[in-house]
């Protein structure tokens, strides 16, 4: 293969805005009409009735450049001026132009800001007439039914370094292209002698198309037998379809007979799972293929239209009646939409999912002046809304479509209009949307000449309908200017217009700028928030910088095989997708399809097509991140706002609340926890603490642990400003004051200790003598957050780790288990949770406010105000035998009120806070007289009636827990005064069986003298036991067994009289009884240390 390098001049030609048009010749000249402009930035307005639409876009087409549209040409090197075909990289911009000269005909063009430079030229061994581009490989069909594939050093092509060369092994010295592969193509019948009637034979390869990335197309395909990274191609030979796998060129994967005529394209879908392909060529017919099926592969196909070529040219007009098909394109962002373009010099597109309703395509597209064949067309790889096309008559059109009175409920309808144009010198032989390159187009005509055509933001702002006008931009002030028109929908519109030319920078820029206006607008007179005011505003700015996703394909499926009409289109039974619904013969209509096309089209074609790279977008510019962030806070706002209101109503009615999709409105919150915490914390101003309140509250009844959490989230957002403010010395501190989170605290911690108590024993039980005589105030919800406020104040960071415990108490519940392990998790949590409060309480908040909030930390029971969680964990000290713990911890809701000054009516109950005024204190104080201690006195009664028949009867860690419990009770109760309730005790008579009910008086204490005489008789009952394991002369370890059993209770007992040290003016009374277990302590360490006792070996 001869290899030559183009290096003359490469004739680049930039073609400017002008006026005459310097390549163009007008028809119409002797005239005098050749100066008219078409009005392109009208393109969508009404000119009259046809004739005059048609007659005014005739003569614009012929003026030259139009204002939308920048373009630069180059003459390829070519000289026979007979190109035929163009692909182009899909990374990098280069592109490959082929032709059908035996000499010169492959060469490569890098296109740089929309330049074009020659950068070599080749001469393969055949004529080439179509190609295919993917990464470092090119594809070649010829005109001997062969396919070849080179492979291309594009690094040393475009004059990189070679060892970033994609082929570096060939050094500076190695061929930039050199071929790797020949595959013959197999046509349905011998093609060198045509039959009678039949078209001429060719050989020509027709096109071929590297297959996209598989993405899980299941089904059998691609065969086991291809290489995971190997790469497929398709090409067209006649009417059959070739699949290839590049790395084996024996034979092909699968042959498809499509049809009896000649195949002018076959193009594979770039949609997952990647396994469509459609074709069509001179019979008009269109086939897609799905190489999941078995046997024959075409799942759907129109059928052969009866008309002939001449019924184009007859009849209403024009027609693509009876014409062959040029060209075929997927669209980048809808995966059943396809279109089509032929010698009937129209577009159709088509909806996949609809088309065997009735033969027709859901929208058609042609220019008024456009008398040639579409001999190419391809999508724009950036709007979803705009195609190319390339015809016979020397014209680039660039057409949109729109979608109008999708939501106003009228009959829907599409319509086309063309916003930009060229003209080159000869018939164009293809276009291609560059990516890379924005809304960049490159068109090649038949004599060599290749045009890089970039639409200008002019344009594509006007192929965008507005959506920028309503009633929640009146009241703005007006621009003066433009009548009726305020600086809000002036700015909008700008916003729109700078998102239709994918500037997201300068969008993103006028997006901060109208968010920031809209905050501050306090038009109205109204308390609610000024974004709220502006809603419909803010919907508007979020539909354009929305994310939508790329359409799944089992979202959709072909229609069935029963769905054929004489009309049209006949369909095998086979369902691209297995998941998705077909759509069934009643709903197969034209207006159905005409409306769902409608609709996608209005969705996919306003702000940011789906698949949009959004997030890479923002990453690499900071303003579009904050306009985002601006944008979704407030849209979060309204939402939320909604959505409480929504709940209101539903409350109102007693439905159960819902948003629009039908999903639970607690369900729609929890989606957004993480959103809601963010946002709490970066604009606390614009989510209030009433609006956060609501909408914990909608979550909580429905899963406690998300509400928990997520309120735990906001008030952790608070804290952090609130101290970031603090260390600044910032005056608006007290706007972002944890006080102001009172009623959420108030929500996530009820029923609170300060709350009444429903339960069992209220405050109006006339048998409660003791308690009945204690003013007991029942708080309303004012006073209950007063006194959470002062908490808040006093110390935020014990609140909120009373929320945490919460959650905690609420995951150890729910997850179950056997009730007396559950109990003791829930003990050991709260004790955690104690150690944690006491280490903030030291920390944190002044010493005064702190004592007035009554937490103290070495009795884990007043460290939290939730009602449930004090409740949870005396109980569980009573499943766990922990009766000592219980008393010392319920003694707070008995200690005795202290004087109350007039003027402090306003404190919950009548003692300034203390917790024997709390409405739980009666709940917690029976349970104590009821049931606590009588078990504690249980308890000591049987070890000591067991000592008295059996000194040594009892098990060590009997006597151990047995006598702390007692010390504890003795040394840790400071309150003397007792509290008496009667009671209903059930007794059962063991003659008659019958129940016998009897009114009893309990006590919530245990008599002091028969704590001294229990320990003092359960303590010498344990030395006795140390000492007979002294003297065990079978155990050789006697005095380390002793030890062993002796200093658990040792430490215990030593810790307990150390945590009594610090108590401020100790009684005579507790003086006496710390005496009394240091003596006990002084006997006990001889055998803790494992020394003999005394020498009479008695204890004293």
């Amino acid at each position: 293969m001869a290899t030559s390098v183009f290096d003359t001049h490469s004739g680049r030609q930039s073609v400017g805005s002008t006026g005459s048009g310097s390549r163009r010749h007008s028809l119409l000249s002797a005239d005098g009409q050749a100066g008219i402009q078409y009005d392109y930035a009208n393109a969508w307005a009404a000119h009259g009735d046809k004739l005059s639409r048609w007659r005014r876009a005739y003569l614009a087409s012929d003026t030259g450049d139009s204002e939308g549209v920048q373009s630069t040409s180059l003459a390829l090197p070519d000289e026979s001026r007979f190109t035929t075909c163009m692909a182009m990289s899909e990374d990098q911009g280069l592109l490959a132009a082929g032709s059908g000269s035996y000499d010169t005909n492959m060469f490569f063009v890098q296109s740089l800001d929309d330049q074009l430079d020659v950068k070599a030229s080749f001469a393969s061994k055949f004529p080439i007439y179509s190609l295919a581009f993917k990464g470092d490989l090119l594809m070649a069909g010829t005109d001997r039914n062969t396919s070849v594939l080179y492979k291309v050093d594009r690094a040393r092509l475009l004059g990189y370094a070679v060892e970033n060369a994609i082929d570096a092994t060939q050094g500076v010295d190695g061929p930039l292209v050199r071929c790797v592969g020949t595959y013959k193509n197999k046509a349905a019948k011998s093609i060198d002698i045509a039959a009678p009637g039949s078209h001429i034979p060719t050989k020509r390869v027709a096109c071929v198309e590297f297959a996209p990335s598989f993405a899980g197309g299941g089904g059998g395909w691609p065969p086991s037998s291809v290489a995971p990274n190997s790469e497929l191609f398709v090409s067209a030979l006649g009417g059959v379809v070739n699949i290839w796998d590049a790395t084996r060129n024996q034979q092909a994967l699968r042959v498809e007979k499509v049809s009896a005529q000649p195949l002018c394209r076959a193009t594979w879908s770039a949609q997952a799972p990647a396994t469509l392909v459609a074709a069509a060529g001179f019979d008009g017919v269109i086939s897609v293929l799905d190489l999941r099926r078995r046997g024959k592969a075409v799942a759907w196909r129109t059928a052969q239209p009866e008309a002939a070529f001449g019924a184009w040219l007859g009849g209403d007009g024009y027609s693509s009646a009876g014409a062959y098909i040029n060209d075929v394109a997927w669209s980048p962002f809808v995966p059943y939409w396809l279109a089509t373009g032929g010698e009937g010099g129209s577009v159709q597109v088509w909806d996949l999912r609809y088309a065997a309703a009735d033969g027709a395509a859901v929208a058609t597209l042609r220019h008024p002046t456009n008398h040639g064949a579409i001999r190419s067309l391809a999508w724009s790889a950036t709007h979803a809304d705009l195609l190319a096309t390339g015809t016979s008559d020397k014209s680039w059109w660039l057409h949109s479509l729109r979608a109008d009175d999708v939501a106003s409920g009228a009959q829907p309808s599409v319509q086309a209009a063309v916003i930009a144009d060229k003209r080159s010198a000869d018939d164009i032989g293809s276009v291609v949307a560059l990516h890379a390159k924005g809304s960049s187009f490159y068109t090649l005509s038949s004599c060599g000449d290749l045009y890089a055509h970039r639409v200008t933001p002019s344009a594509l702002a006007r192929a965008t309908a507005s959506r920028m006008t309503g009633d929640d931009m009146q009241g703005v002030e007006s621009t003066g200017d433009m009548q009726g028109e305020t600086i809000l929908e002036r700015d909008m519109k700008g916003v729109e217009a700078a998102v239709s030319a994918r500037d997201l920078k300068g969008a993103a820029e006028a997006v901060l700028d109208v968010v920031q206006r809209l905050r501050a607008d306090g038009a109205g007179g109204s308390d609610e928030h000024p974004i709220l005011r502006h809603a419909d505003s803010i919907k508007r700015l979020c539909d354009l910088f929305k994310a939508k996703p790329r359409i799944k394909h089992t979202s959709w499926a072909l229609p069935p095989a029963a769905v054929a009409l004489s009309s049209g289109l006949l369909a095998d039974s086979s369902s691209i997708a297995a998941e998705a619904e077909p759509v069934s013969a009643s709903d197969a209509s034209p207006s159905a399809a005409l409306k769902d096309f409608a609709s996608d089209l209005a969705y996919v074609a306003y702000g940011l097509p789906p698949d949009f790279p959004l997030e890479s977008t923002a990453s690499r510019q900071p303003v579009v991140w904050q306009a985002l962030e601006q944008l979704n806070m407030a849209n979060l706002r309204i939402r939320l706002g909604r959505l409480v209101e929504t709940a209101d109503r539903a409350g109102d009615t007693g439905t159960a609340p819902t948003d629009a999709d039908g999903r639970p409105l607690w369900k729609s919150i929890v989606d957004r926890e993480r959103q809601i915490m963010q946002y709490a914390k970066a604009e606390p101003a614009l989510f209030d603490a009433r609006l956060l309140r609501a909408v914990v509250k909608l979550v909580l009844p429905h899963d406690c642990i998300a509400g928990l959490t997520l309120g735990l989230g906001i008030c952790q957002a608070y804290l952090s400003n609130q101290r970031l403010h603090e260390q600044r010395g910032d005056a608006e501190s007290e706007s972002v004051s944890c006080t102001m989170l009172d009623a959420l605290v108030h929500v996530l911690l009820f029923p609170t200790v300060f709350d009444t108590d429903t339960s069992a024993g209220s405050a109006t039980d006339s048998s409660d003598s003791a308690m009945a005589a204690r003013p007991v105030l029942v708080p309303n919800v004012q006073m209950v957050r007063e006194r959470i406020s002062e908490c808040l104040a006093a110390c935020p960071e014990a609140v909120f780790e009373m929320v945490r415990l919460e959650i905690s108490i609420q995951e150890t519940v729910l997850k179950g288990g056997e009730q007396k392990a559950v109990a003791e998790d829930i003990v050991r949590i709260v004790q955690r949770h104690a150690k944690s409060v006491r280490v903030l309480l030291e920390n944190t908040g002044e010493p005064e406010q702190r004592m007035h909030i009554q937490i103290h930390a070495q009795y884990p029971a007043t460290t939290t105000l939730s009602a449930s969680a004090v409740r949870l964990y005396l109980n569980s000290l009573l499943s766990t035998r922990g009766y000592d713990e219980h008393l010392v911890n319920s003694q707070w809701w008995r200690v005795a009120p202290a004087a109350v000054p007039a003027d402090a009516g306003h404190v919950i109950g009548s003692d300034s806070g203390w917790l024997s005024s709390f409405p739980l204190a009666r709940m917690l104080n029976r349970q104590t007289a009821s049931a606590i201690v009588p078990r504690m006195q249980r308890q000591i009664d049987v070890v000591l009636a067991t000592i008295k028949k059996e000194p040594l009867g009892l098990e060590p860690r009997l006597y151990r827990d047995t006598l702390l419990k007692v010390a504890r009770v003795t040394l840790l109760m400071r309150s003397d005064q007792h509290l008496s309730f009667v009671v209903d005790v059930a007794s059962k008579n063991k003659e008659t069986g019958e129940t016998l009910t009897t009114r009893q008086t309990v006590t919530t204490a245990v008599d002091p003298v028969v704590l001294a005489d229990a320990f003092d008789s359960i303590g010498s009952a344990f030395l006795m036991l140390l000492e007979a394991l002294t003297r065990h002369s079978s155990h050789r370890d006697a005095f380390k067994r002793a030890a062993s059993e002796a200093l658990p209770l040792y430490e215990s007992l030593s810790q307990l009289l150390e945590s009594q040290r610090s108590a401020r003016d100790p009684t005579d009374m507790l003086k006496s009884r710390m005496m009394a277990v240091r003596k006990y302590l002084r006997k006990l360490e001889h055998y803790a240390n494992g020394q003999p006792q005394q020498p009479s070996g008695q204890p004293q």
